[in-house]
Protein backbone atom coordinates (compact mmCIF):
# COMPACT_ATOMS: atom_id res chain seq x y z
CA UNK A 1 0.00 0.00 0.00
CA UNK A 2 1.21 3.31 -1.02
CA UNK A 3 1.50 6.06 1.79
CA UNK A 4 3.27 9.59 2.89
CA UNK A 5 7.10 9.93 1.45
CA UNK A 6 9.03 9.10 4.38
CA UNK A 7 9.87 12.03 7.06
CA UNK A 8 6.56 13.84 5.31
CA UNK A 9 3.92 15.09 7.55
CA UNK A 10 0.78 17.21 7.45
CA UNK A 11 -2.61 18.74 9.33
CA UNK A 12 -2.99 16.49 11.63
CA UNK A 13 -0.47 14.20 11.15
CA UNK A 14 1.84 17.20 12.31
CA UNK A 15 0.11 18.33 15.11
CA UNK A 16 0.56 14.89 16.40
CA UNK A 17 4.70 15.29 17.20
CA UNK A 18 7.22 12.96 16.58
CA UNK A 19 6.66 9.74 18.15
CA UNK A 20 2.62 9.94 18.85
CA UNK A 21 0.40 7.35 16.95
CA UNK A 22 -1.18 8.51 13.62
CA UNK A 23 -5.20 9.24 14.18
CA UNK A 24 -6.04 6.94 11.68
CA UNK A 25 -4.96 3.81 10.02
CA UNK A 26 -4.22 3.87 6.44
CA UNK A 27 -7.23 0.80 6.29
CA UNK A 28 -9.42 3.56 8.12
CA UNK A 29 -9.02 6.15 5.10
CA UNK A 30 -9.34 3.40 2.43
CA UNK A 31 -12.66 2.74 4.03
CA UNK A 32 -13.15 6.20 4.42
CA UNK A 33 -12.81 6.48 0.38
CA UNK A 34 -14.70 3.32 -0.20
CA UNK A 35 -17.64 5.19 1.26
CA UNK A 36 -16.69 7.83 -0.92
CA UNK A 37 -16.85 5.90 -4.22
CA UNK A 38 -19.62 4.07 -3.32
CA UNK A 39 -21.44 7.58 -3.53
CA UNK A 40 -19.47 9.24 -5.91
CA UNK A 41 -17.35 7.14 -8.05
CA UNK A 42 -14.28 7.69 -8.82
CA UNK A 43 -14.83 10.64 -10.86
CA UNK A 44 -16.44 12.38 -7.53
CA UNK A 45 -13.90 11.03 -5.31
CA UNK A 46 -11.57 14.70 -3.71
CA UNK A 47 -9.36 14.80 -1.29
CA UNK A 48 -10.77 16.50 1.11
CA UNK A 49 -14.11 14.39 0.55
CA UNK A 50 -12.37 11.75 1.85
CA UNK A 51 -10.64 13.56 4.56
CA UNK A 52 -14.39 14.99 5.27
CA UNK A 53 -15.34 11.40 5.73
CA UNK A 54 -12.64 10.06 8.17
CA UNK A 55 -12.77 12.96 10.18
CA UNK A 56 -9.06 14.08 9.45
CA UNK A 57 -7.60 17.64 7.32
CA UNK A 58 -6.88 17.35 4.08
CA UNK A 59 -3.43 17.84 4.29
CA UNK A 60 -3.08 15.02 6.35
CA UNK A 61 -4.87 12.60 3.69
CA UNK A 62 -2.25 13.97 0.98
CA UNK A 63 0.43 13.58 3.31
CA UNK A 64 -0.33 10.43 3.69
CA UNK A 65 -1.17 9.47 -0.43
CA UNK A 66 0.64 12.31 -2.29
CA UNK A 67 -2.52 12.33 -4.76
CA UNK A 68 -6.27 11.03 -5.67
CA UNK A 69 -4.69 8.94 -7.85
CA UNK A 70 -2.30 7.02 -4.91
CA UNK A 71 -5.33 7.07 -3.28
CA UNK A 72 -7.33 4.70 -5.58
CA UNK A 73 -4.70 2.89 -6.78
CA UNK A 74 -4.55 2.23 -2.37
CA UNK A 75 -7.80 1.23 -2.53
CA UNK A 76 -8.15 -1.24 -5.73
CA UNK A 77 -4.79 -2.99 -4.37
CA UNK A 78 -6.81 -3.43 -1.20
CA UNK A 79 -9.71 -5.07 -3.17
CA UNK A 80 -10.00 -8.49 -2.57
CA UNK A 81 -12.87 -11.01 -3.43
CA UNK A 82 -14.66 -13.13 -0.10
CA UNK A 83 -13.22 -16.28 -0.07
CA UNK A 84 -15.91 -19.53 -0.93
CA UNK A 85 -17.25 -21.37 2.31
CA UNK A 86 -16.54 -24.84 2.33
CA UNK A 87 -18.96 -26.11 4.64
CA UNK A 88 -21.64 -25.83 2.00
CA UNK A 89 -21.87 -28.31 -0.95
CA UNK A 90 -20.49 -26.82 -4.04
CA UNK A 91 -22.68 -25.04 -5.89
CA UNK A 92 -24.37 -23.66 -3.07
CA UNK A 93 -21.31 -22.32 -1.85
CA UNK A 94 -20.45 -21.29 -5.58
CA UNK A 95 -23.51 -19.35 -5.38
CA UNK A 96 -22.94 -17.84 -1.53
CA UNK A 97 -19.66 -16.65 -3.40
CA UNK A 98 -20.74 -14.78 -6.18
CA UNK A 99 -23.85 -13.10 -4.12
CA UNK A 100 -21.17 -12.27 -1.29
CA UNK A 101 -19.03 -10.33 -3.86
CA UNK A 102 -22.30 -8.65 -5.16
CA UNK A 103 -23.70 -7.36 -1.78
CA UNK A 104 -21.65 -4.54 -0.98
CA UNK A 105 -23.11 -3.19 -4.79
CA UNK A 106 -26.06 -4.34 -4.79
CA UNK A 107 -27.75 -1.04 -4.20
CA UNK A 108 -28.58 0.84 -7.84
CA UNK A 109 -26.45 3.85 -6.90
CA UNK A 110 -23.83 2.09 -5.78
CA UNK A 111 -23.21 -0.51 -8.21
CA UNK A 112 -23.11 2.57 -10.96
CA UNK A 113 -20.79 4.47 -8.92
CA UNK A 114 -18.30 1.45 -8.69
CA UNK A 115 -18.96 0.80 -11.96
CA UNK A 116 -16.69 3.57 -13.20
CA UNK A 117 -13.76 1.83 -12.18
CA UNK A 118 -14.12 -0.50 -15.15
CA UNK A 119 -13.09 2.59 -17.77
CA UNK A 120 -10.25 3.51 -15.31
CA UNK A 121 -9.19 -0.63 -15.00
CA UNK A 122 -9.27 -0.59 -19.02
CA UNK A 123 -7.60 2.40 -19.62
CA UNK A 124 -4.97 2.33 -17.15
CA UNK A 125 -2.68 -0.27 -16.58
CA UNK A 126 -1.80 -0.05 -12.85
CA UNK A 127 -5.19 -0.06 -12.17
CA UNK A 128 -6.21 -2.82 -14.59
CA UNK A 129 -3.20 -5.07 -12.87
CA UNK A 130 -5.36 -4.84 -9.75
CA UNK A 131 -9.11 -5.61 -11.22
CA UNK A 132 -7.10 -8.64 -13.33
CA UNK A 133 -5.77 -9.93 -9.73
CA UNK A 134 -9.09 -9.57 -8.25
CA UNK A 135 -11.72 -11.19 -11.35
CA UNK A 136 -8.38 -14.15 -10.78
CA UNK A 137 -8.57 -14.85 -7.28
CA UNK A 138 -12.69 -15.23 -7.47
CA UNK A 139 -12.38 -17.38 -10.38
CA UNK A 140 -9.98 -19.59 -8.60
CA UNK A 141 -12.04 -19.57 -5.77
CA UNK A 142 -15.28 -20.64 -7.93
CA UNK A 143 -12.68 -23.39 -9.65
CA UNK A 144 -11.31 -24.92 -6.34
CA UNK A 145 -14.61 -24.87 -4.65
CA UNK A 146 -16.86 -26.31 -7.81
CA UNK A 147 -13.91 -28.35 -9.25
CA UNK A 148 -14.74 -27.31 -12.50
CA UNK A 149 -13.06 -24.60 -14.45
CA UNK A 150 -15.61 -24.54 -17.57
CA UNK A 151 -18.59 -24.45 -14.94
CA UNK A 152 -16.71 -21.90 -12.58
CA UNK A 153 -16.17 -19.29 -15.71
CA UNK A 154 -19.69 -19.69 -16.73
CA UNK A 155 -21.24 -19.10 -13.10
CA UNK A 156 -18.98 -16.04 -13.09
CA UNK A 157 -20.33 -14.79 -16.48
CA UNK A 158 -23.78 -15.65 -14.92
CA UNK A 159 -23.11 -13.43 -12.51
CA UNK A 160 -21.24 -10.66 -14.27
CA UNK A 161 -24.51 -10.67 -16.76
CA UNK A 162 -27.08 -10.48 -14.13
CA UNK A 163 -25.18 -7.46 -12.31
CA UNK A 164 -25.04 -5.60 -16.02
CA UNK A 165 -28.58 -6.40 -17.38
CA UNK A 166 -29.85 -5.23 -14.05
CA UNK A 167 -27.77 -1.96 -14.28
CA UNK A 168 -29.69 -1.54 -17.38
CA UNK A 169 -33.44 -2.35 -16.59
CA UNK A 170 -33.75 -1.95 -13.33
CA UNK A 171 -35.69 -5.10 -12.91
CA UNK A 172 -35.97 -6.63 -9.15
CA UNK A 173 -33.11 -6.34 -6.72
CA UNK A 174 -29.60 -7.31 -7.48
CA UNK A 175 -29.12 -10.27 -5.81
CA UNK A 176 -32.17 -11.85 -6.92
CA UNK A 177 -30.69 -11.10 -10.29
CA UNK A 178 -27.83 -13.00 -9.43
CA UNK A 179 -29.27 -15.85 -7.55
CA UNK A 180 -31.54 -16.63 -10.48
CA UNK A 181 -28.44 -16.16 -13.63
CA UNK A 182 -25.76 -18.14 -11.37
CA UNK A 183 -28.60 -20.84 -10.15
CA UNK A 184 -29.76 -21.29 -14.25
CA UNK A 185 -26.34 -22.13 -14.83
CA UNK A 186 -25.36 -24.74 -11.62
Amino acid sequence: MQGAPEGSRGGDDAARGPGRPRLRSDDELLDAAERVIARAGPPGLTLAEVAREAGIAASSLHARFGSKRALLLAASARAAPPVARRDLPPREAALDLLLRAAEPIADRETYLNTFTWLSVDLYDAEFGAHARRYVLRLRAELTAVLGDERLARAAFAAQQGAMMLWALDGEGDLLGRVREAVGAVL
